[in-house]
């Protein structure tokens, strides 16, 4: 998910200051229930809601104004993850747009293990972000439009793959830490997610292109924060087939490990809780040629407090962007499948994995 750019800031509005004391309290619940056993609903709505549906709970993030660029945060980005299907063949994709204009691309073979990536930094001229509606774009990226008619385009070097899709937001928003601001890094940040994008459109590789179907995810984040103070992180994108939803974390830093996911129901439901720390659970380890960061590739994902176990598998465990930068010269972003139990039921899923920062 991201890349890193080294610029640092703090908002001191009194907005902020309340967020971070709302957030606070969402956590202490997500513990305190983590402990007895029990899961911290913030809401419930009586029917599938959409994404721009008042969730009927505060939030600090508002939709569909905040798809667009906010040019007085030092970082933001889109970020778009998806798993899509030509006929009987299955690919994942992931489409980075930082507002400071650089891009990841990557196209994952679900059949093959093939995989092809870049990371690509442009001049100020060369890019745009609108601050009045999502309209990003890159030389060889961007998206643009309402939510229920988004148009991501992406393109990969010597024609090694190009995407143009459409994605439709269809089920509701997912606040992360239950309200949309979310503590990060010493200081906070504004974060959600559109986890139910159906997609259709076309995928070009090798010269041939081939229409396509699928469901994406969205990630939204903004905000300041003080990336000095990071070591690595591992985050996960996890749908299951009983609709519900998990943006997990796993997060190293100056203050030591925490590890906790937003839960969102199909219902609007939303669920702060804590996970069993990945580290010591985590196999089937490869380092990549390229950069020597060592990667898993098979994870264990435990929640007490919904008694819930999943086993995240990435196909394939290397699945590297190069960063080309020292604090994280590279970054696994790993298409991935889940099995497991939810509430003591089966259950399947897909995922992407993230894992940033320094892994050796």
């Amino acid at each position: 998910m991201r890349t890193v750019n080294r610029l640092h800031g703090r908002r001191a509005t009194a907005i902020a200051l309340a967020g971070v004391a709302l957030a606070g309290s969402v956590g202490m619940a997500a513990a305190d229930d983590a402990a007895s056993g029990h899961a911290h609903p913030v809401s419930q709505e009586a029917s599938r809601p959409g994404p721009g549906t008042d969730p009927g709970f505060p939030t600090f993030v508002h939709l569909p104004a905040d798809q667009a660029a906010h040019p007085n945060s030092q970082q933001e980005w889109w970020y778009t993850v998806g798993h899509i299907r030509a006929g009987g063949h299955k690919y994942g994709y992931e489409v980075q747009l930082s507002r400071k204009g650089i891009t990841q691309i990557s196209i994952t073979d679900e059949e093959t293990g093939a995989y092809t990536s870049e990371q690509k930094a442009f001049k100020p001229d060369q890019f745009s972000a609108s601050a009045g509606e999502l309209d990003v774009r890159m030389p060889n990226a961007s998206l643009s439009g309402p939510l229920d008619a988004m148009h991501l385009k992406a393109g990969l070097p010597q024609g090694k793959g190009v995407l143009d899709l459409k994605l439709k937001a269809v089920g509701p928003a997912l606040y992360n830490n239950g309200t949309g601001l979310f503590p990060f890094l010493d200081d906070t940040s504004y974060y959600y997610s559109l986890p139910d994008l159906q997609t259709t459109g076309t995928l070009t590789l090798d010269g041939s292109t081939r229409q396509v179907t699928g469901t994406s995810w969205l990630d939204r984040q903004w905000g300041d924060w003080n990336w000095d103070t990071l070591h690595k992180w591992t985050w996960m994108a996890v749908r299951l087939d009983n609709g519900q939803v998990l943006n997990l974390w796993d997060l190293f830093d100056d203050n030591g490990e925490k590890h906790w996911a937003t839960v969102l129901g199909p219902d609007g439901t939303h669920r702060v809780v804590s996970v069993d720390p990945l580290a010591p659970r985590a196999t089937r380890f490869e380092t990549s040629p390229t950069t020597g960061q060592r990667y898993a590739g098979k994870w264990t994902v435990t929640i007490p407090a919904l008694h819930t176990e999943l086993v995240v598998t990435a196909e394939p465990v290397l699945q590297e962007i190069q960063a080309n930068q020292p604090f994280t010269p590279g970054i696994n972003e790993a298409d991935s499948s889940v099995r497991g139990t939810y509430q003591g039921r089966p259950v399947t899923g897909d995922a992407y994995v993230e894992q940033f920062g320094l892994w050796n």
